[in-house]
């Protein structure tokens, strides 16, 4: 989950192992169903609409919203969430409500920070230390952070790894 245009599809088919299972759009809001993914016939990964800025109506993101919090909240089978940013964004209001929402839920959650390809690498831990202290203030510090990048693919072994690990080998 994230916001539009945070590369969650890029990172999707990054994380396929280059089979394009997810369409990617240089326009935010091309994501509007849920869409599910078997890995492997081991787990299943769903791609959710993002949220903030959006080329829908007010109405459309509306329904997304409930659409997701509704499949958030009913599916009893989930291990994990991951939130995908892009590492050039700062938290926002919208991250701090889906934190909220999750803990109430107690669903564990990782942080994918997308689009590092795009940065140096003094700018990439300065990007990741800030969100560390971002996630201190809002009272959230045990999310896994992962830094990726889907076009260099920088990245993808380890949360891959992690989302089996962590979330995946426990439920089976």
């Amino acid at each position: 989950m994230g916001r539009s245009n945070a590369g969650k599809s890029s990172l999707l088919n990054a994380l396929s192992n280059s089979r394009k299972l997810a369409q990617v759009s240089s326009s935010p809001g091309k994501t509007r169903l849920l869409n599910f993914f078997d890995v492997d016939a081991k787990y299943r990964i769903v791609d959710l609409p993002g949220y903030g800025f959006a080329a829908r109506s007010q109405a459309e993101r509306t329904e997304w919203s409930q659409m997701v919090e509704n499949f958030l909240s009913v599916r009893g089978n989930l291990t994990g969430a991951l939130l995908i940013m892009d590492i050039r964004r700062d938290w926002s209001l919208d991250e701090t409500h889906l934190l909220e929402w999750l803990q109430t839920r107690d669903l564990p959650l990782a942080i994918a920070l997308t689009k590092s390809d795009k940065l140096g690498k003094n700018d990439i831990q300065k990007r990741k230390a800030k969100l560390i202290k971002d996630l201190a203030i809002v009272n959230y510090s045990s999310a896994a952070i992962f830094v990726v990048s889907s076009l260099n693919r920088m990245g993808c072994k380890d949360l891959e790894d992690y989302i089996f690990k962590s979330w995946v080998v426990l439920k089976t």
